[in-house]
């Protein structure tokens, strides 16, 4: 009787199973059945052509892959998949900073010239913190006159890198037009690419940088870049029907900036390597107006995975939110987070308008003239005519995280002390995660989450986080201020109270000057505060009847009527116990108006006080502002501080206002960022606790 010959599987992938399969496949055919297939002479030939299978499979899967951005692993797949969408990934880029230059000619440099010029490209170190010098270079040439026995250069633009030239000649050898740059750490945003006509004709054309193949004609002078399998770069031309072809004997130039990358962030201390103008090197004295920022480095595979399709998406416009975040993260690589919003959603309304917010990598604030660079370019290049772009700074809103955290210490031979650096750890953990950009979402339970998992002898935490808004106080002038926390607040007059800090510099009813704290005043007022006009109305003859509903009892109100309308209404009794109220207009034969009551307990009033020697609080002013605990809204009254006390935890003169959240999930709002000041030693205040 014939044997049923077993069938080859096609489907297994990995090694021992296609073994398996060969085997049970050999042994099902005639010639084989009697044979040992563990001898090992045929063993290792069934391993020779399992693996020689496994092999096969495994290739062509990671072919497949390759095939496809989303599962590509190889940067130079990635690489070409982008190309398809026009997406050139981010180079890596040199820290930017701004220097103020003071020069006075010495007895031996020429003093009698009245202007002076520093050069485009004049060459600096950068005086790292780790005595590591980095080369700079300036950017723009800048030509300033003598103001007394001094040159003065103001708000200088240095950027970290080598000037690097490299010269090709058009000819029959390089008919595709295509040059590289031999560099894996050329800054591609410095990239200058002229064109000679000839050796003997000195006529220079300037290209630019291809963005919108739309709007590139056969008289276009354009080049585009594109990243090679070495990781290095490459530029080439039109071919006279998209931009501009060179000609032969045409000699192109590319100049561009060889740079180092993140490491030269944060530098602060500058030298000139050459004289200013040629001459003047003893008497150039620098400062920074800024430490360098923005260095970042080669664009990942990952970013080049998730921000290649959002940028063909885009299409180079400005139109949706999205596009707004993928063009400028594209540009420029030092931005981190991205916030749009349109002026309908903004607060006050401005139609016409769209507000972008950014937070950099460094946590530094964007110079006025940069804002304006971002802008120019949306405007310019892919902004929607009608709409203008507002650039504003990231509000940021400190966490301030206290409470007990409780461990059983037969889980753990650590003490408290190691105990508390776990749990200090794992909360910056939870910062760095989950916060320190617009999207992020504050959520009080993951946060102890991260507590409680952080080692398994802690078994609970008991914490409360206070909501911090930092303000320059003006010391010179009197002013009111308006604070927006953009949440709700708890009105908590007794353990979780507003606080402020440093003190205030003040004076009281005599004039003396009392080192001053601000708080909540503490009263537990449950009534009916007041109730606005929403709208007055139409037709009222005579005074309707006000009728007021709720929880509470006892809140009765009058209205007073001019010109038809309501005008006024006036709180009579405001009545206890209220959590909610609902008003009734009726009466009067009018109709259509519409109200709002605002209760007592949702707002409250904040006092000055200072403290005397023996401890004794004396109050400076009962009514120093006021604070809406549901807006979240803090108002300071006409304040004179003349200063503040000197502290070692935030800069001069900032006062910092501390209160505790209403709600233990704060959501992402416009431009708010909620993170954790890690140089505050005020941050984060745990105590461990031993379970008894």
């Amino acid at each position: 009787m014939a044997t049923e010959k077993a069938a080859l599987r096609i489907t297994e992938l990995d090694f021992l199973s296609i073994k398996e399969n060969l085997k049970q496949y050999l042994r099902s055919q005639s010639e084989f059945q009697d044979f040992d297939f563990e001898g090992s002479g045929m063993s290792v030939l069934l391993d020779v052509l399992a693996y020689n299978t496994h092999y096969m499979g495994y290739y062509l899967n990671m072919v497949g892959n390759e095939m496809f951005l989303d599962s590509a692993q190889l940067r130079n797949s990635i690489i070409s998949h982008a190309k398809l969408m026009n997406y050139v990934p981010g180079s890596r880029q040199g820290a930017l900073s701004r220097i103020n230059i003071n020069v006075t000619p010495s007895n031996t440099e020429d003093a009698n010239t009245n202007s002076l010029t520093l050069e485009k490209y004049t060459r600096l170190l950068g005086q790292d913190i780790d005595g590591v010098n980095y080369p700079f270079v300036t950017l723009y040439s800048n030509t300033v006159s003598k103001t007394g026995q001094s040159f003065v250069f103001s708000n200088v633009y240095v950027k970290q890198g080598e000037v690097s030239t490299l010269q090709y000649l058009i000819d029959a050898t390089n008919t595709n037009r295509r040059f590289a740059i031999p560099s894996q750490n050329v800054d591609t945003t410095s990239v200058v690419i002229t064109v000679q006509e000839s050796s003997s004709n000195t006529d220079v054309k300037l290209y630019t940088q291809a963005t919108d193949l739309t709007e590139v004609t056969a008289n276009s002078m354009v080049y585009w870049l594109e990243e090679n399998d070495t990781q290095t770069y490459s530029f080439y031309f039109g071919d006279d029907y998209i931009g501009k072809r060179p000609k032969d004997g045409n000699i192109v130039t590319c100049t561009y900036l060889d740079n180092v990358g993140s490491i030269s962030n944060n530098i602060t201390g500058f030298t000139f390597v050459e004289p200013i103008g040629g001459e003047y090197s003893d008497n150039v004295n620098i400062t920074s107006a800024v430490s360098s920022y923005g260095g970042v480095e080669k664009e990942s595979v990952e970013q080049v995975k998730f921000r290649a399709p959002y940028f063909y998406t885009t299409q180079n416009r400005a139109v949706t939110q999205n596009d707004y975040e993928t063009l400028i993260l594209k540009d420029y690589n030092y931005i981190d987070s991205v916030s749009v919003w349109g002026g309908e959603d903004n607060d006050p309304i401005v139609y016409g308008k769209v507000f972008i917010s950014l937070k950099t990598s460094g946590n530094f604030e964007l110079t006025n003239f940069e804002k304006e660079r971002i802008k120019e370019d949306l405007i310019q290049k892919r902004n929607v005519l009608t709409v203008t772009p507002e650039i504003i700074d990231p509000e940021y809103v400190f966490l301030l995280i206290e409470g007990n955290v409780t461990y059983n210490s037969q889980l753990t031979s650590l003490d408290d002390s190691a105990l508390n650096s776990l749990v200090r750890a794992a909360i910056q953990d939870y910062i760095s995660d989950e916060l320190n950009r617009f999207s992020s979402t504050f959520r009080k339970s993951k946060l102890q989450q991260y507590i409680e998992n952080c080692d398994p002898s802690i078994t609970g935490s008991d914490i409360d986080v206070h909501v911090q808004k930092r303000i320059l106080i003006d010391t010179v002038n009197t002013r009111t201020y308006i604070i927006k926390y953009n949440m709700p607040l708890r009105q908590s007059p007794h353990k979780n109270k507003l606080t402020t800090f440093p003190e205030l510099q003040v004076f009281d009813a005599a004039g003396v000057s009392r080192n001053a704290f601000i708080e909540e005043v503490p009263e537990a007022l449950t009534g009916i505060d007041r109730i606005e006009i929403l709208d007055g109305g139409r037709n009222y003859i005579s005074a309707p009847t006000v009728t007021i509903n709720g929880d509470g009892n006892g809140a009765t109100a009058t209205a007073s009527i001019l010109g038809g309308r309501i005008d006024k209404i006036t709180i009579t009794n405001p009545g206890t116990d209220y959590s909610y109220a609902i008003v009734t207009i009726s009466g009067g034969e009018g109709y259509g108006a519409i109200t709002s009551v605002k209760l007592q307990s949702e707002e409250g009033v904040l006092r000055t006080f200072y403290y005397k020697t023996n401890g004794e609080k004396v109050i400076i002013n009962q009514n120093a502002g006021t604070i809406d605990y549901n807006t979240g809204t803090i108002i300071l009254n006409s304040l004179r501080a003349t200063g503040l006390t000197d502290n070692a935890f935030y800069s001069d003169d900032y006062l910092t206002i501390n209160i505790q959240a209403d709600e233990d999930i704060i959501y992402p709002l416009r431009n708010r960022i909620l993170t954790l000041d890690t140089n505050d030693s005020k941050s984060i205040q745990i105590t461990m606790v031993a379970e008894v």
